[in-house]
């Protein structure tokens, strides 16, 4: 058994000590183990070969999770951070020769401008032909090159090995500030038969929807394609006739997210119906200054008989007033997805118009989420008089955070029991750490005295 040296051990807690939190604690708990020996013989080098590999999956599980909630925002900062199945194969030869017997741990491709050649193609070759996962990232970037930057050597490189690799790709994410229509155009001469996730976020300054998933010879594997993201404003967003063409070749679609306004609304007025038989789940995140037509005609264009949870976060909308028009709307047509169990509900504030419509809209939920900065508001609207009968099939309550008004709570779970709609249990996401404060816990003590009702933590 090869020992790592007090070199090597130096060397790689230098690494460790990038990565961020969560990625660094079980990592240091390991080389915190493999200190500790028997007879010149680390008791970590007793662990099997297939535990080590599933500790090892674990880890860099936890990392790309990490990685994909700065997507979006902080790019910049998930690509410098060290990749943890690199650190793993420098704790030891016996680790190294374990990481390298796992193809599958070297599937995940990321690619960004002036990266290193030699780390891709070194990915590459160790994921020994498993379906990649492959990211391009062309934000935060100054070209070298004058003029566009589609002809930036750097990015026609990128672009052929996505093209040359995308008949192997499961997930593929392009997320560029910068027009990237050399990709789109060579993807219409390929095909990607094994993917499934297509996350596409295309920037303002090219109107994308002229080349982006050509529905005439789709590039893709429709009925392989389960979860699909589109990005992007309505200026550079697909066609209508486009975006119905493309959902209804998709028969296998279940997960959809548009983020933004991608979708092209505003410059149509012969708006296509789509049906998506199997969508199971749509995300929508509207963004800053959209327009009062796109989220009411999203409602209205999309028929998703087997929808059972729908996200609707408002967050990035600039006001109420880009909301108000999809509330009218709620309130005056028929429930848009009567088949919803699961809403949930994003928003720095919801008026009394806003829960009375979503109250109307969706009364077959039996589970409502909502963030942290309208719960008491929730709480208020359901123990009104006048709407104590909203909702009337809702058992599960979701919140983000432990600081909200628990007398607002007693008063509703009460409320509820005494009219025959109960709510039976009570999460809050992401505050297992207050599970075992002596102040909650007298807390769930007190709720319980009142009224049967479950309270967890996730």
């Amino acid at each position: 058994m090869t020992m790592i040296t007090m070199p090597e051990r130096v060397a790689v807690r230098q690494e460790l000590a990038r990565l961020s939190g969560k990625t660094k604690r079980p990592l240091c708990r390991i080389m915190d183990a493999q200190a500790l020996t028997y007879d010149g013989v680390s008791y970590i080098s007793f662990i099997p070969n297939e535990l080590l590999e599933m500790i090892f999956v674990e880890t860099v599980k936890g990392t790309t999770r990490t990685d994909e909630d700065y997507s979006s925002s902080c790019t910049l900062t998930s690509r410098l951070r060290p990749r943890p199945e690199l650190v793993l194969t420098s704790v030891s030869q016996h680790w190294r020769s374990v990481a390298l017997g796992m193809p599958f741990l070297w599937t995940e491709i990321r690619l960004f401008l002036r990266q290193n050649v030699d780390l891709v193609n070194l990915y590459l070759t160790r994921s020994q032909g498993q379906l990649l996962d492959m990211r391009f990232t062309g934000i935060h970037c100054d070209f070298h090159s004058q003029g566009s930057s589609e002809f930036d050597p750097d990015y026609l490189r990128i672009c052929r090995i996505i093209l040359s690799h995308v008949h192997i790709c499961r997930r593929l994410e392009v997320h560029g500030a910068f027009p990237f229509p050399k990709l789109l155009d060579g993807m219409k001469r390929i095909k990607a038969p094994m993917l499934e996730e297509l996350m596409v976020h295309y920037p303002l300054n090219i109107p994308n929807s002229k080349h982006l998933l050509f529905t005439e010879d789709l590039f893709l594997s429709a009925d392989r394609l389960t979860m699909l993201t589109l990005n992007g404003l309505w200026v550079s967003g697909l066609s209508p006739e486009n975006f119905s063409n493309l959902l209804s070749h998709l028969t296998s679609l279940t997960q959809l997210t548009l983020i933004g306004e991608p979708v092209d609304y505003v410059r149509s007025r012969d708006i296509p119906v789509v049906e998506i038989p199997l969508l199971q789940t749509m995300v929508l995140k509207p963004g800053p200054n959209i327009s009062r037509s796109y989220l009411p005609t999203v409602f209205r264009t999309i028929r998703a008989p087997a929808l059972r949870e729908l996200v609707l976060d408002f967050h990035s909308a600039t006001s109420t007033r880009d909301l108000q028009s999809l509330v009218d709307k709620l309130k005056r047509g028929t429930p848009p997805f009567p088949s919803v169990r699961l809403l949930t509900l994003c928003s720095r504030s919801m008026a009394y118009d806003g829960w009375h419509a979503f109250a109307s809209a969706f009364p077959s939920i039996t589970t409502l989420s909502v963030s942290k900065c309208i719960m008491n508001q929730l709480m208020g609207f359901l123990s009104c008089a006048g709407r104590r009968d909203a909702f009337p099939n809702l058992r599960t309550l979701l919140f983000d955070d432990v600081q909200f008004e628990w007398s607002l709570l007693l008063q509703l779970l009460q409320i509820r029991e005494a009219a025959g709609m109960p709510v039976r249990e009570v999460k809050m996401r992401g505050c297992k750490k207050h599970a075992q404060s002596e102040l909650v816990g007298k807390l769930v003590a007190s709720l319980a005295t009142y009224t049967p009702v479950v309270i967890g933590w996730t």
